[in-house]
């Protein structure tokens, strides 16, 4: 894992001393070397985590045998040894000089172009310039493991793992308020944009080249078109069929040259990579675990169980008080984007607390993408049963009648109370998240917003011929999953100069998985079903099958006690005028039913503050 930067610049606009800013400002993400390329036009910065062959050889930059290819790249190849082979049988004077997937991916982007890419097991982001053809190359990985980003001008261009390294030097700053609604609807910016309106990421499955031709953008890799016909097979097939995947997986990303362990909540995710980990390996592995003083967020009982039945060195880690609310308040030096998945706070405490011990972990994400794992799969199944009694009357009916019960049922009354039913599905997303709706974002801004940025995507992937529920599962996949969840690992494992993989997503996995029949996935019995049958093999029942739980940081609990400071320290007046972009008296009604008892209205106070925080640091402080 490491940080990378460059850039191409034919007018001589970027130099040398901007790449050293940008490269220097991701230190974090690789603490155990620096190295640059600088030639014409064009300039390379890497820093590296040093992960596999550890000598000063395998830095980067990296050279092609003929020296035509400069590579530098952010990520882990885990079948370059096939490559390798592949590679010798093509050019049998090849002889590595080191043991690194580094070396490997530079000769088989010599030997083969771009198409290079599909021969790839392994999550990155890969930057190249080609000293010939005077052009630059980046190609990211299929799911969005690894992140990536650029600003082009139509002359000049520069990327960054992340954009607080683009922010350090000259550029545009403006801020993007189509984003900024996206984020208020959704928590996350979705699509290729960000927060910043020049700023924009690399999606995942696309590479670009750079030229003083200009910018050509392709995908090279859709997981929509990966969906064939199910084939006849009994559910033992099945799941023999997805744990032999899995276990190829784990092995696979089990490669490393320094310590490795694996997160463990306790829950059917991470507890069946734990599972088939120490399965693989004679000694105990590392396991780590986090949990919370507030009872309803702690679920440490649950993964010490599983910790000793599977015989595992077990690391477990009480937050304290004092230690979250500060990591609360400074969530923003961390998240480059305004990002209010209160999730970051274990994860970056977590992914802390591992590296004490080791620099590789294996996480469980993508697990609930896959084998449709969530919540709003139900909302989905009601809201379609009261549709067909009578469309948005029936379900307006049931919005009202819900709004004069308790929290959970004004709650619900949200999720029902949507006109456009072609696009329910988005609204129903927005408010399993507690975020706010398109209505209050029209109020919030004083401006009609209607959410556009994923609808295309939408559209397209709801027109498949598919159950209606493996459109939500590769939805989720594409946008949700790369945009969110793999964001936020990257961000929280990375501060602490982490490796995290994620052994479900990789590819040939999440094509057998897209194929499973729905029936082994969600039916009576309950969710995730396979997974959970497979878990059978290596957990007693009641661990298997109890209550799902998410990894939350209780964010409610504290804004109503320990954190209340923060509402009115970031949402008072004078602080949001330092903008004048929100509506004060929307939010100021929205903070007293909040503190009068709704609590449901703690996700949208919460995703204020973190703008707030975000915009002090990265606008205001920068003026």
């Amino acid at each position: 894992m490491c940080g990378i930067a460059g850039y191409f610049s034919p007018e001589g606009r970027l130099k040398k001393q901007d790449l050293e800013i940008m490269t220097n400002a991701l230190a974090h993400r690789g603490p155990d070397a620096e190295g640059y390329f600088i030639e014409e036009a064009t300039g390379l910065g890497h820093r590296r985590l040093s992960i596999i062959d550890l000598s000063e050889a395998a830095n980067q930059p990296f050279f092609s045998t003929n020296q035509r290819y400069a590579l530098i790249f952010n990520g882990e190849i885990y079948n370059y040894k096939e490559i390798e082979t592949e590679l010798k049988k093509i050019n049998k004077d090849l002889s590595p000089k080191t043991t690194s997937d580094t070396e490997i991916i530079t000769e088989a982007f010599s030997v083969w172009g771009v198409e290079f890419v599909h021969k790839l097991n392994g999550m990155f982001t890969i930057a190249i310039y080609d000293r010939e053809e005077k052009s630059v190359f980046l190609f990211r990985d299929r799911m969005g493991i690894k992140p990536c980003y650029y600003h082009y001008d139509g002359k000049n261009f520069v990327f960054a793992s992340e954009i607080k390294a683009l922010t350090k030097i000259d550029l545009d700053r403006t801020l993007d308020l189509n984003a900024l609604k996206d984020y208020l609807f959704l928590e996350y910016v979705p699509g290729e944009q960000t927060i910043f309106k020049n700023i924009k990421k690399l999606q995942a499955g696309y590479f670009l080249k750079v030229s003083t031709q200009g910018l050509e953008k392709k995908q090279y890799y859709d997981i929509a078109d990966k969906f064939t016909e199910t084939s006849e097979r009994s559910e033992e097939q099945y799941k023999e069929g997805f744990l032999n995947q899995l276990k190829k997986s784990v092995k696979y990303q089990s490669i490393s040259d320094v310590p490795i362990g694996t997160f463990l909540s306790g829950g059917t995710d991470s507890s069946l990579i734990c599972s088939v980990f120490q399965e693989q390996n004679i000694s105990p592995v590392n396991t780590f675990t986090i949990g919370f003083d507030v009872k309803e967020f702690d679920e440490t009982v649950y993964a010490n169980k599983v910790a000793e039945i599977l015989k595992t060195n077990h690391n477990l880690t009480h937050v304290g008080e004092k230690e979250a609310l500060e990591i609360a308040e400074h969530v923003c030096n961390y998240y480059d984007q305004p990002f209010a998945a209160p999730s970051t706070i274990p994860s970056y405490i977590v992914c802390k607390k591992a590296k004490q011990n080791v620099t590789v972990a294996l996480s469980g994400d993508g697990g609930d993408e896959l084998f449709m794992g969530y919540g709003y799969y139900n909302w989905q199944k009601r809201i379609e049963k009261i549709n067909a009694y009578g469309g948005y009357p029936a379900r307006k009916l049931v919005s009202s009648l819900l709004s004069l019960l308790d929290n959970q049922g004004k709650r619900a009354a949200r999720i029902f109370d949507y006109k456009e039913y072609k696009k329910i599905w988005l609204h129903i997303w927005s408010q399993e998240q507690y975020m706010f709706s398109e209505n209050e974002i029209s109020s919030l801004f004083h401006q009609k917003y209607k959410h556009a940025t994923l609808s295309a995507d939408w559209e397209r992937i709801s027109a498949m011929k598919i159950h209606p529920f493996e459109r939500i599962a590769l939805f989720d996949i594409k946008n949700y999953l790369a945009d969110n969840l793999l964001y936020k690992m990257d961000i929280a494992s990375m501060a602490s100069s982490l490796e995290v993989r994620v052994p479900y997503l990789d590819h040939n996995l999440v094509e057998y998985a897209l194929n499973v029949p729905i029936n082994y996935k969600i039916n009576g019995r309950g969710q995730k079903y396979l997974m959970k049958k497979s878990l059978e093999k290596y957990l007693p029942h009641d661990l298997v099958y109890r209550k799902k739980w998410g990894f939350p940081a209780p964010i409610g609990n504290w804004l109503q006690s320990e954190l209340s400071f923060m509402i009115d320290k970031y949402l008072c007046e004078k602080e949001l005028n330092k903008h004048g972009l929100f509506n004060f008296e929307f939010i100021k009604t929205m903070i007293a039913k909040f503190r009068s008892g709704e609590t449901f209205h703690y996700k949208r106070i919460w995703s204020l503050i973190v703008f707030q925080m975000w915009f002090n640091k990265y606008i205001e402080n920068e003026k």
